[in-house]
């Protein structure tokens, strides 16, 4: 039974491989379209090419699509700009919503598909007569953080094959279906644009330079020399090269004066946060007095809350729970339960 034609992102990699099998084995048209993002010599030579393997071997179409253009306009100068303006980025927050799945979406027209699927590990489920990112059933593997800018335009016609397996289920559905090559191949890590994750090395690459200033207390004193704000991160203690009696962590960055706060752990503490640009399915959902979870990182573990919404896409998040090191420019995803209801980024927090 055909169930329709579904235009799968393929990477090459394991997760969108096997992406293709499921679907195709579950009665799905597939066709498989490779994105070229970075500049990275021989990143995209690899990626088109194991894709275009894999779509080969199990009798698929495959096409690739060019956004290198785009890519370095939506994802490289906005990386680029963070870090200048002292904020720390969060690319995939900007590259899912505004590149991968809005062109998925207009992929999917030009091949006449009548759905769009990823490997990601999330799922998309119900909920009250409207589509949502879930977790996906591995909590180790789930990446429902990466996805909660998506609209109900992309949600509508999304397939997450993966949403209901572990890593480990998915190398071995691949190994059963003899494709040992796959299950073998290894996680990417980082960000996918960087080469050897070495972003420091990107920024001087793309022109930023890195001013010496000053450390100061949360008092304003100053402490010592630093080497430029592109150096340094929220909560970062190794590498500051300041004689203290006691240890510091980074805890604020000022790209207006120059200058980075040192501090206490205990100063690292926030019990309020700000953020911008919030995103949700159903706004009437942010009673101010409802509890929900936050998570501002993608490995931390979700922390309880209350939302107060503000004017022009603006909320500010009461943390039941105090969390340490939250970085001004990341992303706070919320959550009900396993539900992902909304996120935003990160403008100030105290």
């Amino acid at each position: 039974m055909n169930k329709g034609r579904v235009l799968l992102g393929m990477s090459g990699g394991v997760d969108s491989s096997v992406a293709a099998m499921m679907l195709q084995n579950d009665g799905f048209e597939v066709v498989g379209l490779t994105f070229i993002f970075s500049e990275l010599k021989g990143q995209n030579e690899i990626a088109v090419r194991e894709a275009g393997k894999l779509a080969e071997e199990i009798g698929i179409k495959h096409f690739v699509c060019d956004l290198r253009s785009d890519f370095t306009k939506a994802i490289v100068n906005y990386f680029t700009q963070e870090y200048q303006n002292g904020r720390t980025p969060f690319p995939c927050a900007i590259c899912n919503p505004e590149l991968k799945f809005k062109n998925l979406l207009k992929n999917a027209e030009i091949y006449h598909c009548n759905y769009i699927a990823t490997g990601h590990y999330a799922r998309i489920k119900k909920h009250n007569g409207r589509q949502y990112i879930f977790e996906g059933t591995d909590t180790n593997k789930d990446q429902s953080f990466f996805l909660w800018g998506l609209g109900e335009d992309v949600l509508n016609k999304l397939i997450l094959p993966l949403g209901g397996l572990n890593k480990t289920q998915t190398r071995t559905y691949a190994n059963r279906l003899g494709f040992s090559y796959l299950s073998r191949k290894k996680d990417s890590l980082g960000i996918c644009f960087i080469e050897e994750n070495n972003y420091r090395k990107f920024l001087k690459s793309k022109g930023l330079e890195s001013k010496p200033g000053y450390f100061v207390d949360i008092g304003g004193k100053v402490l010592g020399r630093h080497s430029g704000i592109l150096n340094y991160t929220i909560g970062q203690r190794r590498g500051l090269g300041i004689n203290a009696n006691k240890p510091m962590f980074v805890s604020g960055i000022s790209a207006a004066t120059n200058e980075i706060v040192l501090s206490d752990y205990e100063d690292l503490y926030k019990n309020r946060i700000l953020v911008s640009n919030m995103k949700c399915i159903d706004i009437q959902e942010f009673d101010k007095d409802r509890v929900f979870t936050v998570r501002i990182r993608y490995r931390l573990q979700n922390t309880p809350c209350k939302v107060e919404l503000l004017q022009k896409g603006q909320a500010i998040i009461y943390l039941l729970e105090p969390v340490a090191m939250v970085a001004n420019g990341q992303t706070a995803v919320f959550y009900d339960g396993d539900r992902v209801v909304g996120g935003g980024f990160i403008e100030s927090s105290e």
